[in-house]
């Protein structure tokens, strides 16, 4: 893991402890969703980094995979999917999803069920469900739909400020009000 990307982990860590992280902040006391991104390379050391932090902390932290999360949206049709996959690519794949994943009501009642009673949900395994899931469009249906709890995306790629860049190359990400972290 590159020196920076530890010592962000490290700077996380400590900011998610502080009195009030996980509190509305603001005129109208918005929920602010963070973003933490890292070479992709730094990947799994991130992973395991996050997995101690969940475990040590005294925060109730949700870690939900994003690709995990999409696998368990077409839990009985997983065979299906195979098979399309198979025949007619990834965007055939990417076609046949989008149905389910345009349906904004179950996408954000499904993620509220995973999230649970956490105070904080990280979001994790972004780059496995691209191009089948979008974090951004995730983060857009939940503040839509007035989602009260504190975000945190894992982001292999970069962070501009404006604009998501998976893996440091791909511009697909839309836009989204975001806080580095």
């Amino acid at each position: 893991m590159n020196a920076e990307t530890y010592e962000r982990l490290n700077n996380l860590e400590n900011r998610i402890h502080k009195q009030g992280f996980t509190t509305p902040k603001g005129i109208g006391s918005e929920i602010p969703h963070y973003v933490f991104d890292y070479p992709a390379e730094d990947e799994l050391k991130v992973r395991i980094y996050l997995k101690a932090l969940i475990e040590q902390s005294t925060l109730r932290i949700k870690n939900i995979n994003l690709f995990e999360f999409f696998l368990n949206l077409f839990e009985g049709d997983l065979e299906e999917l195979l098979e399309i996959s198979d025949e007619e690519g990834l965007s055939g794949l990417v076609e046949t999803t989008e149905t389910v994943l345009d349906n904004e009501q179950t996408l954000v009642e499904s993620f509220i069920k995973e999230a649970g009673n956490a105070e904080l949900i990280f979001i994790t395994g972004v780059g496995n469900a691209f191009p089948l899931m979008r974090s951004s469009k995730l983060l857009k249906l939940l503040s839509t739909y007035a989602y009260r709890r504190t975000v945190v995306l894992f982001y292999p790629g970069q962070f501009t400020g404006l604009n998501l860049r998976l893996f440091h190359r791909l511009n697909n990400e839309d836009q989204y009000l975001l806080s580095r972290i």
